[in-house]
Parts: structure tokens; sequence; C-alpha cells
């Protein structure tokens, strides 16, 4: 057999797994719903009213025949016109019970009626079906088309699930054990080929996020609405900043701020919320409140890269949802940097496809694609954050690599042709090596105005430094890379200080306590009796999964703290959701090539760093998903440090075993990303099209 051809098999043989997985699992309704045709049920009787109270029922009485498959074609606008999602629940009675019991539940929306399409489970014939309907909002109107049974089930063939299928499992194929692709030799003949493929899967992975961004139309389209305007923040606080102020306040909400000023305690939620409904008068939401006057309590840093530059050379606001891609794009950007330099530093001989999966990984499961379909103000701070740290540290560990200090030897350094990138074989210009740590530490230093919790980040330059700075013969050089290191501190410090001086009257006050939010935030204080919660949810909690579209659902919590705290849905805590942190239980076993690398520091210190983000998130916010993004990466930092020391001193049964592994939890922590995404976005009700065309595509029910 022709080399060539017999090279094609394997993606022959995947391209038929993906056909039969599409005709016998995503159209499974189809192939055992049989080829007969559709009985039309008689005339129900129907009781309720959409328009009243949000409920219709209709009524199939003395049937008394078999019912294996329904089709019901009910069409549910709104007051508007517009179709809206269709929530059904369909009762019977057969001859194993007498009494009407309920059977399940289905929903689907006008365009996407595959659930419409379902398989009732009986004890004999039927004798009477109930189907009751509910709509979202009142003011509804509904249209029977159709309701029958025991027919045929449409075909519904989907080529780019067909295509995605195909892949996945060829992606599957290339990575698996033994795969030529982990020889490094085989990319450095064409080292193009290698910037080729990284700059593809940058350009895909920035193309998803783009699609899924745009792809929800309720943030896209942010209604002028009260309990939406939290999300203008920025674009406000740019305006405020070109006319020379700090505050946000505009004269059209002088009453808004009366009725706060009015109060003894604006920031007690209840009785600000009674306050506002009898005067029949919006109140702003997450913005702080302060003698007398609106602030953005969140970081500054945003507006001053985007937001600003972009109001004053075109006179508009710039949308969240593109500042969220952006900085979402930059932050994955930043993982492939961060992660090419750290392997190029102390693990050249990584496989490249390693690398790739390890930067998807960090880039996108840290919190990226977690809000893709859910690009909300809240995160365009953190995404920032995360982009400028990660920067910092590559600029960082550049730095340490050309450091080359008075009287050490120079180790040796492997061949460059089994090195997924070659190492730095000459020691950079002193200057060259200063520029990178001051450049690094101011980058470290902004996310102060934008996550304050991401400065702890900082700290992960005691480990890559120290002992650099401690074999220096020259102390003058020691110095003066530690004031290049400090002073970018100082200079952001300053302006920050100034700034919330100008506001809150403290250079220390960066105003989280004057939010207007549930939370009387002055009144929180700090109680231990929150950790235990918060260590649970957010690390150990179990996930839920579940056999129906989107699989992934909100993770259930029951409190010990006996209280008042803010909880938002979670997904369950993050080493039960990313397997890949599972890595960390080998950090023994690692133990030798960490010790001789010097890298322990830098695999601990991030482990105890996480812990202090998880403790203070928990005492001075709650329990809220989007506060992963804050301590995942440091885990995921030394997760993927295990891994490589795992990797490097593996034999090659082992080796095969660790990228198996790395390859199968990249894949599920992208997928899991994803379906939080859906989930946490809640498409479902707030844009139900863009919900069910991705159920249409994803689901198997």
């Amino acid at each position: 057999m022709n080399r060539r051809i017999k090279k094609l098999l394997p993606f022959l043989a995947v391209l038929i797994l993906a056909l039969v997985l599409e005709l016998l699992l995503f159209n499974w309704k189809a192939v055992f719903s049989g080829r007969q045709d559709w009985t039309s049920l008689p005339e129900p009787k129907v009781s309720g009213d959409l328009a009243e109270d949000k409920s219709v029922a209709f009524f199939f009485y003395d049937l008394d025949r078999d019912v294996s498959w329904c089709h019901l074609d009910l069409q549910v606008r709104d007051k508007d016109g517009r179709p809206v999602q269709t929530a059904l629940t369909v009762n019977v009675s057969d001859e194993g019970n007498e009494r009407i019991y309920t059977a399940g539940e289905a929903a689907y929306f006008p365009g996407h009626e595959k659930a419409s399409y379902f398989h009732l489970n009986t004890y004999g014939k039927i004798h009477h079906l109930t189907l009751v309907l509910r709509a979202p909002e009142e003011g509804c109107t509904w249209t029977l088309r159709a309701a029958e049974i025991n027919g045929a089930v449409p075909f519904r063939i989907s080529i780019p699930r067909i295509l995605g299928l195909f892949g996945l499992f060829s992606l599957l194929w290339l990575l698996r054990p033994g795969s030529p692709l982990y020889d490094n030799r085989l990319w450095n003949r064409r080292r193009w080929v290698k910037a080729l493929c990284v700059g593809l899967v940058l350009l895909l992975n920035v193309g998803l996020l783009w699609g899924l961004g745009r792809s929800n139309a309720v943030l896209n389209q942010i209604p002028e609405d009260p309990d939406w305007q939290h999300h203008h923040q920025y674009a406000r606080l740019a305006r405020s900043l070109a006319a020379g102020k700090t505050r946000i306040d505009t004269e059209d909400q002088a009453r808004m701020l009366e009725l706060l000023a009015e109060m003894d305690n604006p920031y007690n939620h209840s009785a600000r919320q009674a306050v506002f409904e009898e005067a029949g008068v919006d109140c702003a939401w997450d913005t702080a409140y302060y003698n007398g006057h609106l602030y953005v309590y969140f970081g500054v840093v945003p507006v001053l890269v985007s937001y600003l530059p972009y109001y004053l050379l075109t006179g508009n606001d710039l949308s969240t949802v593109w500042a969220v891609i952006l900085f979402g794009a930059l932050a994955v950007l930043a993982a492939f940097v961060f992660l090419r330099t750290l392997i190029r530093r102390y693990f050249p001989r990584t496989p490249f496809p390693a690398y790739l999966l390890l930067s998807l990984l960090l880039g996108n499961c840290t919190g990226v694609l977690c809000y893709a379909l859910n690009p909300a103000f809240y995160v365009v701070p953190v995404h920032l954050s995360l982009a400028l740290v990660l920067f910092a540290l590559s600029l960082w560990l550049s730095a340490a690599q050309q450091w080359a200090p008075a009287g050490t030897r120079a180790e040796p350094l492997p061949d460059p042709a089994d090195c997924c990138f070659a190492p730095i074989r000459s020691p950079g210009r002193p200057g060259a090596v200063d520029l990178k740590i001051a450049a690094g530490a101011l980058l470290a230093a902004l996310v102060a105005g934008c996550r304050p919790q991401f400065l702890v980040f900082s700290v992960l330059a005691l480990p890559i430094f120290l002992p650099l700075a401690r074999a220096e013969q020259k102390r003058g050089i020691t110095l003066r890379r530690i004031l290049a290191f400090l002073l970018p501190y100082v200079a952001v410090a300053l302006p920050l200080m100034y700034y919330n001086q100008i506001r809150f009257g403290s250079p220390f006050d960066f105003g989280a306590n004057y939010n207007l939010t549930t939370n009387d935030m002055p009144h929180r204080g700090f109680r231990l009796s929150r950790l235990p919660d918060g260590f649970f949810a957010y690390l150990f909690a179990p996930p839920s999964w579940g056999l129906q579209f989107p699989y992934l659902r909100e993770s259930p919590l029951q409190t010990l703290y006996m209280g008042k705290t803010i909880r938002e849905p979670m997904f369950g805590g993050v080493f039960l959701t990313f397997p890949f942190l599972w890595t960390l239980l080998g950090t023994r076993r690692a133990r030798p090539v960490l010790r001789e690398k010097k890298l322990r520091g830098l695999v601990l210190l991030p482990l105890l760093l996480a812990l202090i983000v998880v403790a203070a998130d928990t005492e001075m916010a709650g329990i809220l998903w989007r506060y992963t993004e804050d301590f995942l990466p440091l885990l995921c930092l030394s997760a993927a440090l295990v891994f490589l020391a795992l990797l490097e001193a593996a034999k090659p049964r082992v080796r095969d075993r660790l990228l198996a592994f790395l390859t199968v939890t990249t894949i599920l922590a992208l997928a899991a990303c994803f379906l939080i995404s859906i989930t946490g976005s809640n498409l479902v009700k707030n844009d139900p099209e863009t919900y069910f065309r991705f159920k249409d595509l994803l689901g198997w029910y």
C-alpha cells in the first residue's frame, strides 16, 4: 500500500466515526422513531391564558392508544410579536397510573424545534395527555400548529458538527502517545512551520473569542435600562476624565443623589431599595457613592489605555463588549509569550505540542473563555490584569535568563535541534536586562489600577531573581536592578494615590467600601467563619453534571456561615472542574528536577499566594465564579511547572501517559469553560435564540 494512502487511513476512520456519531447519537430520534406517518391528535380542550397568568394547558382526553413519539408545533410570541422560548410540561395517565403524573419537561425555540419531538415511556396505553405551556413573560400569545403522535422524526444533519467532530478526533490522533509531532527535531527542520502553527492557533483562539463575544445579542445591544447602566461606567468615566473630572454623576441624577444624601445609611441595600421604590426613582448599581457624588471604584487603568483614547479619537464610547474581547485576546497572547519564555529558560526539551496545549490552557481556562459569551463590564479589569502579569513574568524570566552573575559558571546548553525553543547562549547586555526588569515591574504595578488582587504576582519576582542576586558578586549591579524593579512601582503608586486622594480623601482608599450593592460594605467586616465556605466553594466543591445540554450546571452550596454574605452561581471547585490541576499531586515526584533547576519556590509560592487570594476574595466580596480568575492562574502556573518537571524526567512510557493526560485535560478544561460561559451568561433567558443555536449543535437529546 502506498505510504501516503496509509497515512490517510486514520483520518478516513476518524471521518467515518464522526459520521456514525452524527447519525446514531445526534440523530437517534430519527433513527429509532421509525418511518410511519404522523397521526394528528384530536382538538384539545384549552385552559388558561398566557396574556394574564403566563401559562396555558392543553387537555387531550380519552386517547386510549399507545403513544411513543410526540411532536408539538407551538409558536409563542411576546406582545411585540417576537418569538420567545417555550417551556413545556408533559403530564399523562396510562394503564399503570390512573392519576395523572408528570412524564417530563421540554423546551424549545421557534426555528430550533429539535426538542419539540419527544419520546414518551408510559405504562401501556395513554388515557389522558396534558401539555402545560409556560411563557417567560406576560402578554404572550400562542398558536398551536400541530399536535401529532407516532410519526417519523426528521433527520437534521449538521455539517459544522461533523467537521467539528472530525477536527477533534483528528487532533486526538495527531497528539496520541508516540506521535512523531512530539519530536522537536521534526519541527526545527522548518522553523517557519512552527511559527505558522503558533500564529494559526492564536488566530483561531482570538477568532473564537470574537465570535462568541459578538454572538450574545443582549450584551451587544445593552438596552438603556437602569439594570444595565453599571456596564457603562468606564465609558462615563472616560468622558468625565476628558472634562477634567473624576466623578461620573450627571445632572439628571440629582434626585437620586438627594435621596442618597437624606438616608442615614445609603449602603443599606434593603433600606435603599425601599426608599427608591417609594420615590419611583432608579438608583445607581455597583457604583461608589461618596460625599454626594458617584465614582467608579473599579481600577482606572483600563480606561486610560482603551476607553479614554478611543473617546478622544472618535468622540464615541468604546463598547464594553469590544474591551472584553480585546483584553481577553491580549491575555491569550500573553499566555503564549509567557509559556515560551518559561520553557525556553527551564525546560527547552519540552515537545512543541505540549507548549501549544499549555498555552491554550493558561490563556483560556483561567477565566477568559468562561466569559466569552458573557462579556460583561466586571471582567474588563480582570482580563487586563491577567495579560499584564503574564507579560511581566515573561520579561522577568527573560531578564533572569540573560543575567549572568560574575564568577558563575554557565550551564551547558542542550542541542538546539532537540529544543522546543532554542535557549539563549550568551548573556544579555546589562542595560537590556535592567530594562526588562523595569518594564516587567511597570506592567506588574499597573494591575494596582486594574484588579489589586493581582499584585500578589509581584511576589513571584523573589524566586526568579533572588538566587541571581545572591550569586552576583558586584553589589552595584544588584542595587541597580533592585532600583530598576522598585522605581516603576513608585511611579505607578503616586498617581494612583493622588487619584484616590482627590476622590475619597485618602491615598489608600480605592472606594470599594462605598459601593452601592447588595452588601453594606462598611459594616461587612472580617469574619473567620466565612473562610471554610470560601475555600470549599472555590477549590473543592464538586461540579454538577447532567445529560441534558448544557451538561454543566450551577453547583449548589450549603453554607455553614450564619450571616449575610454574597453568593452567585458556582460551577464546582477549580480542582474538580479542571483536572489538569491534579498534576500538583506529583510535586513530590518532581522534586529532584525542581531542586536542580531552583524552581521549588516558584512552585510553592504561587500555591500559598492562591490561598491568600481565596481568603481575601471570600472576606472582601463573597463567593462568585468570576473571582476564580484572581487565583486560578497561580494554580495553573504551579501545575504547569510540576508537569514540565515530570515530563523532563519521565521514561518513555510515563512520558506518553503524561502527554495523553495533558491532551485530555486541556480539551476537558476548554469544554468546561465553554459550558460555564453558556450557563453563566444565562443565555437561555437573556438570548434564547443563541442558546438554542448552541443546543442544536451540541445537544443530543
